[in-house]
């Protein structure tokens, strides 16, 4: 098992608006914040008063993804956005977020499987366990606690890209329903086709090519839009 990625974020780089998503996460947010703002515990405690206080989850994500906990601002800047669903910007941060865990689990997945092999491999230089030795000796204790331990990392890694992945689609899409136009159809397409989603993707460069002026651009999307009909067509989709 490894977790292969789609195209990157660059193919539709010209055109008008530029349709970087990237650059419009880095012109939303600007860089991971400093030391300042509201701290983690006076984040909370105005959660724990105000549990129905949109503001007070997005406070609360800002301070946490300040410190790196980004499981928990995501799960804050859940509640924000189901408190406040027209937040866009607030949604393209959601999804920044979730693809950049998925991509983390990934990395993750792959290198235990990496380790999952080489534990395999050295074990089977070993007696046959059904031969006379194998079962004089037994099974290696060491092994097989490193292999049970590998085995988790590998099957916890993989839901949570899994996970992770499916919930970035998901808020891109709640993107385009809020804000239909190039960013958010280009958004929902370069993630969509970035974790595998090549329905999804078709679907949104189709929206795409729609509301595109550039002739330039234009061209390319139908040039992404005959690629994923062709690989949708050969995996039977």
């Amino acid at each position: 098992m490894v977790i292969v990625f789609g195209a990157g974020f660059a193919f539709l780089g010209v055109g008008s608006g530029g349709l970087d998503l990237g650059q419009m996460i880095r012109d939303t947010f600007g860089a991971k914040g400093g030391g300042g703002g509201t701290s983690i515990s006076a984040a909370q405690k105005r959660v724990n008063e105000h549990p129905r206080e949109a503001k007070a989850y997005k406070t609360l994500a800002d301070a946490l993804e300040r410190k790196g906990r980004t499981d928990e601002a995501i799960t804050a800047l859940e509640q924000y956005t189901r408190l406040a669903p027209k937040d866009a910007g607030q949604l393209i941060r959601l999804g920044r977020l979730d693809y950049t865990q998925a991509d983390a689990a990934a990395t993750e997945a792959n290198a235990a499987y990496a380790e999952q092999q080489t534990v395999y491999a050295g074990s089977t230089f070993g007696p046959s366990p059904s031969s006379k030795l194998g079962q004089a000796l037994g099974s290696d204790p060491i092994t097989q606690a490193v292999s049970t331990k590998v085995s988790t990392r590998v099957q916890e890694a993989t839901t949570k890209y899994s996970t992770a992945s499916s919930k970035t689609i998901a808020t891109f899409q709640k993107l385009t329903k809020l804000k239909p136009g190039q960013d958010s159809f280009f958004s929902l397409a370069q993630a969509a086709e970035h974790f595998q989603n090549n329905k999804v993707a078709l679907s949104a460069y189709r929206s795409l090519l729609k509301v595109e002026k550039d002739p330039a651009t234009k061209a390319r999307i139908r040039a992404k839009v005959a690629s994923l009909q062709a690989a949708l067509k050969q995996t039977g989709g």
